[in-house]
């Protein structure tokens, strides 16, 4: 299918993402019969025309719970047939909720679509390759480990770990100062969302992302099924869990009478890494030349897998 007629495809598609979509509707547009159109969409798109509907509904969805519209509301707005096949459809895509999301979510742009072309179409069969996607996977790691790093060049950090937990569980912890976090809650979560709220991530999207260099905190979270941060700092642990970059409830606070630190537990998306595992390797000899120019710093690697 010619990027022309695709273009034409995906802006009715956006033009109408309030009505039923149907696939007559879009081989017309293409002037192709439905079963034609369909392999040369989903040859070209990665996915099905269906598929493509409903994640582009789902993800024009969010914004009108970010805007505080009722469940049932948005998912009639959206032509789903009930509350339960939308929140359904909404927590497989985004791993979150709609209520979740509409809660703990800080903020959405709908993203433009992508017209492939020749070229997109053979950087996203290389993105799926094991390799790239192993690659990308460290990234994340290495993304974490930076904020270490960073404040053992300060002086304020003089030892880390890395631990490799089982299920492709990653978990990196250092002796920092911790994050500026305090009893005032609501201060508290605009330095977490500013270091690590992120936004759902579709395949499709990653698909376009290409390298993750400098990739930044918040994508990593994105493109985590999973992840826990844990900062200790005066006397006081502040806990958050993240799916997919949205958190999925309110910052805990205990007492604490153990050191101050940083201690971060990751999970890579299966929805968009597959069954792809950490190169442990990469990651000991990344950090390792890292913190050969840190002499005060110690490093420890562990395995419980």
């Amino acid at each position: 299918m010619d990027s022309d007629t695709l273009k034409k495809v995906l802006d009715y598609v956006d033009n109408h993402i309030t009505e039923k979509i149907g696939l007559g509707d879009l081989s017309k547009i293409a002037g192709y019969s439905p079963f034609y159109f369909s392999k040369q969409f989903s040859e070209t798109m990665g996915m099905p025309p269906t598929g493509y509907i409903r994640i582009r509904k789902l993800q024009y969805a969010i914004v009108p719970l970010l805007e505080g519209q009722k469940v049932l509301d948005v998912a009639l707005m959206y032509a789903f047939d009930s509350h339960e096949g939308f929140t359904r459809a909404f927590t497989k895509l985004f791993g979150s909720t709609p209520s979740t999301v509409r809660k703990y979510l800080t903020a959405y742009t709908v993203p433009e679509y992508v017209v492939p072309n020749g070229k997109n179409r053979e950087v996203n069969r290389a993105m799926k390759h094991e390799n790239d996607l192993q690659h990308n996977m460290n990234q994340l790691v290495f993304e974490v480990l930076k904020e270490s790093l960073e404040e053992a060049r300060k002086g304020f950090c003089t030892q880390m770990e890395v631990t490799f937990l089982s299920d492709d569980v990653v978990k990196i912890s250092d002796n920092g100062r911790g994050l500026p976090l305090s009893d005032d809650l609501h201060a508290s979560k605009e330095v977490l969302d500013k270091i690590l709220a992120g936004r759902p991530v579709t395949n499709a999207q990653y698909s376009q992302m290409g390298d993750l260099i400098q990739s930044g905190m918040q994508t990593v979270n994105s493109l985590c099924e999973s992840l826990h941060i844990s900062a200790t700092r005066n006397n006081h642990r502040f806990e958050q869990d993240y799916v997919r970059g949205v958190a999925q409830h309110e910052i805990i606070v205990s007492e604490s009478s153990g050191k101050s630190g940083t201690s971060v537990v990751l999970k890579p998306d299966q929805a968009i890494f597959g069954s792809t595992v950490f190169s442990r390797k990469e990651i000991v000899d990344w950090l390792t030349e890292k913190a050969a120019d840190l002499p005060g710093l110690t490093v420890k690697f562990s395995h419980d897998a």
